[in-house]
């Protein structure tokens, strides 16, 4: 009997990370995260140029390429949403030197990890990381430890007919090399947020917000997600490879700020509450908007907590039309930007959950 075809590269993926001293000086990974798929943009990404010229030949290409920029571009892995793995994305894009807060019940270990951003003077220091990345065939493996990684923009997504919460993560980094990786126990906890887990909430003022807010909920003012049926949040961090003439770097030793800011987009049946929304809309008004993700309670304390806020209003086409869905229902697709508030805040974010430190 034939002998089945040889094993090929198959799903034994692994990807790790450890928290660097100095940006793109390698540092030795301490945590496993969780993936489901992984693009790794290496070689492929490498923007090289291939001389095309006429020599008297049928060839497409007459020369050898020429390396013109190196590192991880537009590279991406996704997941499911973690109260714990949540704060990589936030911690290499949102802001650095953050540390976890002091329990809010003592005796629990509830506790919050906020990052805060001021629209005025404040630009976002990320922590940066070594990422090593395996893949293999379950006898020969092929690792690469990228140096240097920083999050460019990650993605929060959820839908009505799913069971949990996903997150997709964009990066980048240097060159990465080809050190073997180091092998790693899966870290604990980790907790899954349900996809029906959320709550929306849209008000005047952050005071109004803050009105119904207690323990163990982070939630308050008007609540509008009684019939979101989907939602996908999206945070842009600004941060991007730092490559330009005259500094004679080809391997981005550095990063530059771009603009950075949410956008929410979500599917929702109509009903009083969004009709009062179209108002706002039309008028161009800012609004106080708060996204909450809640998971299990923490002994007696707080629930395992994801909370983003941010002052927003909805752009050309955020109050879409109004149109049936397969179940009958009338539903609308809303869409809302950040923008500064008039005090320091910028976009809020906070997590509750166990962790006294990462990675």
């Amino acid at each position: 009997m034939a002998t089945g075809v040889a094993n090929a590269l198959r799903q034994f993926r692994k990807l790790q990370i450890g928290k660097e001293v100095t940006y793109g000086t390698e540092a030795a990974a301490t945590r496993i995260l969780r993936i489901i798929d992984l693009n790794w943009a290496d070689q492929g990404n490498l923007r090289t140029y291939t001389p095309d010229y006429s020599i008297g030949r049928l060839t497409r290409r007459t020369d050898v390429p020429t390396v013109t920029r190196t590192g991880l571009i537009g590279s991406s892995y996704g997941t499911d949403f973690s109260f714990e793995d949540i704060l990589f994305p936030l911690l290499a894009g949102f802001k650095g030197a953050v540390t976890a807060g002091a329990e809010l019940t003592v005796g629990q270990n509830d506790r919050p990890w906020v990052f805060q951003l001021d629209p005025n003077t404040g630009d976002p220091t990320p922590d940066s990381y070594s990422m090593e990345r395996r893949v293999s065939n379950g006898a020969t493996n092929w690792d690469r430890t990228a140096l240097g990684v920083i999050v460019e923009s990650f993605e929060i997504s959820a839908d009505q007919g799913g069971d949990v919460t996903k997150l997709t993560v964009y990066f980048w980094s240097r060159a990465p090399n080809s050190n073997a990786i180091a092998s790693l126990s899966l870290p604990t906890p980790f907790t899954p947020l349900s996809a029906l887990g959320w709550k929306l909430y849209i008000n005047d003022t952050w005071a109004a917000m803050d009105v119904a807010g207690s323990a163990p909920s982070r939630g308050g003012g008007t609540l509008v997600a009684t019939t979101m049926k989907s939602f996908t949040l999206r945070y842009f961090t600004g941060l991007v490879p730092a490559l330009f003439i005259g500094d004679g770097r080809t391997d981005p030793s550095k990063h530059r700020y771009l603009p950075r800011g949410a956008e929410l987009e979500m599917s929702v049946e109509y009903n009083a509450a969004v009709d009062a929304e179209r108002v706002f809309a039309a008028a161009g008004t800012k609004r106080y908007v708060r996204l909450l993700g809640e998971g299990p309670q923490i002994g007696t304390g707080f629930n395992k907590t994801f909370k983003f806020q941010f002052a927003g209003v909805y752009p050309d086409g955020g109050f879409g039309s109004i149109g049936s869905e397969s179940d009958g229902a009338e539903t609308i697709s809303l869409k809302l930007e950040s923008l500064p508030d008039d005090d320091t805040e910028d976009v809020e974010c906070e997590v509750i959950s166990t962790l006294a430190a990462f990675p």
